[in-house]
């Protein structure tokens, strides 16, 4: 399974990543590390985020674990970034 990650470790709730790539259609997700697992497992597994076909956006984290960001994009998009906005 190809996608791209950004392991942001220990992040606590409220934290805000500005995600801006270019490319096509690309779902952004925040999953924490048991549900990051069960992802590349290809177990059923929950994410915040969805599908956007725009950028940037702003994903918030909603409660205090180990984060990680995935883009997944089926190889389309190019040049991500990735900012903490705050924490």
């Amino acid at each position: 399974m190809r996608h791209l990650y950004w392991d942001l470790g220990e992040t606590g709730a409220g934290a805000c990543f500005e995600v801006d790539w270019r490319g096509s259609t690309a779902r952004v997700c925040l999953m924490d590390s048991e549900e990051y697992q069960s992802y590349l497992d290809q177990e059923a597994y929950q994410y915040h985020g969805a599908f956007f076909d725009y950028s940037p956006l702003t994903l918030q984290v909603p409660y205090d674990d180990y984060w990680y960001l995935i883009v997944d994009s089926y190889d389309r998009v190019k040049n991500v970034t990735v900012v903490q906005l705050f924490d």
